[in-house]
């Protein structure tokens, strides 16, 4: 049997910033032995890379991950037969200047002032969610509120109704497993046949090709103006669609999840927060650094190189850890504390850095504030219930969402 990096270490899973650490101080490119990958942890050198796409391409479909022998490689998201095909590539996946074009379309409907004008549908969609949880003075917070209320947002900035809500998490969900490292080939097999019905995602395009369904206020809307005008094509469009539905909430569910903690297990902090709620958007930004929804995103190698001082052949893949990044000490004082007073709060990594900065960080930035505005406004104190030890993430080398976050409210 191979041995397995400690990256795989169910342990290291649930706590890795120890290993990161290590990573960082020793070891800042490194192998993972038993595939042609390389792991990045350091600011300077993830900026390095983010800034030479041509070096380092977007354009890959292979993820780490462990088989049942616990030997590591990698592995297509797509089926051997559409690897290659460039027609999948995009957004995350894309280089210039194809990514551009796409986020040139969707940050018609994502921009941050656009996204702000959603404020109060959000705050009431928040208070109306959380209300019951207040009456009864509980809540499992992951199932109740960070993983429902992300998704329904989803649906309504996609141009759907709510109830599409259970579909679109499913959808999410299931495209995450198939990457994260830990699903069987069985599994992967039979969520890529699920991912090939994109179901009332796929209807309300067609509608929006035909002028009848979502307007140009909505990304599916933007998304069919953009293939009437030759901005791109219908499969382009698709693809777009289906990898917004598979990330679209996962990086918010997963930071309502960690920011949720952190204060319940800080009651000093909360209290802060709960008396200035102007820290809160310095607060979304410090979660994100100090433990951001993903654990990393991959690039391809197209030529041989050299980085950090280890050599890096072409056709390798180099996984950038956003996690380790942001808590290293190069780049950020005492970066394992949570500081509502930094400076540049968001020279963070958190959501990515560079051209491929997440589209969609300024609804998670908004989301994540007026979820903790109103919970904060709700209640006088919230804490861990029962407040011990125990809390878990799901295992996953992509993302870093918690399983549940049970919580005593107090009015």
């Amino acid at each position: 049997m191979a041995t397995v990096d400690p990256l795989f270490d169910p342990q290291v899973l649930e706590e890795p910033y120890s290993y990161y650490a290590r990573l960082r101080d020793r070891d800042p490119v490194h192998h993972v032995e038993g595939t042609n990958t390389f792991l990045v942890s350091r600011v300077s050198l993830i900026h390095e890379v983010v800034a030479d796409p041509a070096t380092y391409s977007s354009q890959t479909s292979e993820f780490l991950f462990v088989g049942s022998d616990g030997t590591p490689g990698l592995r297509s998201a797509v089926g051997a037969e559409l690897a290659d095909l460039d027609a999948l590539a995009v957004l995350a996946t894309a280089d210039p200047p194809k990514h551009g074009r796409q986020r040139r379309v969707l940050t018609r409907v994502l921009s941050s002032a656009a996204i702000a004008r959603r404020e109060p549908e959000f705050r009431m969609l928040m208070d109306a969610t959380l209300a019951p949880h207040l009456d009864r003075g509980v809540v499992e917070w992951m199932g109740a509120i960070a993983e429902p209320l992300p998704t329904v947002v989803l649906a309504r900035i996609l141009g759907l109704p709510d109830e599409t809500a259970p579909f679109l998490k499913e959808f999410g969900y299931a495209s995450v497993e198939q990457i994260g490292g830990f699903a069987s080939e069985e599994r992967c097999s039979e969520i890529r046949t699920r991912m090939a019905d994109l179901g009332p995602v796929a209807d309300a395009y067609v509608r929006a090709r035909q002028r009848e369904g979502p307007g140009r206020d909505t990304v599916i809307g933007a998304c069919a103006e953009a293939v009437a005008a030759a901005e791109f094509d219908d499969l382009e469009a698709i693809s777009i669609l289906m990898l917004l539905v598979s990330a679209g909430s996962e990086s918010t569910t997963s930071l309502l999840g960690t920011g949720a903690r952190i204060l319940a297990e800080n009651q000093a902090l909360q209290q802060r927060a709960r008396e200035n709620p102007a820290l809160l958007a310095a607060y979304v930004e410090e979660v994100c650094r100090v433990d951001p929804p993903f654990r990393g995103h991959y690039r391809r190698v197209t030529r041989d190189t050299t980085l950090g001082g280890v050599a890096i052949p072409a056709g390798a893949r180099v996984v950038l850890l956003w996690p380790a990044a942001n808590r290293d000490g190069a780049s950020f004082e005492h970066p394992d504390e949570i500081d509502l007073d930094r400076r540049s709060p968001r020279e963070h990594v958190g959501f990515g850095w560079g051209i491929h900065l997440c589209v969609g960080a300024p609804l998670a930035r908004l989301e994540a504030r007026v979820v903790f505005e109103r919970l904060l406004a709700c209640t006088s104190r919230f804490e861990l219930d029962p407040p011990v030890e125990g809390l878990s993430h799901h295992q996953s080398l992509m993302i870093r969402r918690l399983v549940e976050l049970p919580l005593i409210l107090h009015q």
